[in-house]
């Protein structure tokens, strides 16, 4: 797999110095990416029909509390690399929380307590990290994060106010994405939904989606769609044993990753 990150982050960065140069092959570039990230999800979606009983289903989204999210599973790369994987090892083994992230702490600190952006531990970062010569979510310089954290803001509002959309939703309504440009691929629109891993034992992991599983979490939503990305091979043996109606722990008879098996 790091192969095929390292080959999708330098076409990348050719594809965004050719995009500076001639802005027309911005739109054929996007599209060729999408082809190439849906054929390689469709060769491993077909290597799982044969593996398994309950084969991921890698652009299904299944609704997750955002309480049930404790601990963290950053994945790096692209998601399309993870899309339906099943691997084993001991990396859902001793996560850090996602309360201890510094973009959390910055949304409690400003939604819950009133303290402004610049005042957080985030920003600070982030304003360093871009005046060192490193974009951050699109940002070349301070002013192009402080308008960002405005967006934030009506990211916040929107969502408390009209409730939790994805993105299929919004695009479906016509409502815009504050912080996100709205796609007509549906790959490019799943990169924008939050996305999560599940261990060996069912826990759901956080892998991408920070912004809107903060919000979430603040508003103490019910629940929210999420999009699996990889699970534990001891995992899926699970789901496999469920949908051969093998009996299961009464604690997982309703897991969101089993209710549409």
């Amino acid at each position: 797999m790091n192969g095929v990150t390292s080959l999708d982050t330098a076409l990348r960065r050719a594809g965004r110095r050719l995009v500076a140069r001639y802005p027309r092959l911005e739109t054929p570039l996007v599209h060729a990416r999408d082809r190439y990230a849906r054929a390689y999800v469709a060769a491993r979606t077909a290597a799982n029909h044969v593996r398994y009983a309950a084969p991921p289903d890698p652009y299904r989204l299944v609704r997750v509390d955002p309480a049930r999210i404790v601990h963290t599973d950053p994945l790096p790369g692209p998601r399309f690399k993870d899309a339906g994987a099943v691997t084993g090892g001991d990396w859902d083994r001793n996560r850090p929380r996602f309360d201890d992230m510094a973009v959390y702490r910055a949304y409690e600190a400003h939604f819950e307590h009133g303290v402004p952006w610049r005042e957080t531990e985030f920003y600070e970062h982030t304003v360093a990290t871009i005046a060192s010569g490193t974009p951050k979510w699109g940002c070349r310089s301070q002013a192009e994060f402080d308008d960002r954290c405005v967006r934030l803001d009506e990211l916040y509002e929107s969502i408390r106010t009209n409730g939790y959309r994805t993105q299929d939703e919004l695009l479906d309504a016509n409502h815009d994405d504050p912080i996100k440009t709205q796609h007509r691929l549906k790959t490019e629109r799943l990169k924008d939904e939050i996305a999560v891993t599940i261990g060996r034992d069912g826990e759901v992991f956080f892998a991408d989606g920070r912004n809107r599983l903060s919000i979430a979490k603040l508003l103490d939503l019910d629940a929210v769609p999420v999009r699996v990305l990889r699970r534990h091979r001891g995992w899926q043996a699970i789901r496999d044993a469920y949908r051969t109606a093998a009996p299961l722990p009464d604690d997982l008879e309703t897991h969101p990753d089993l209710a549409h098996l």
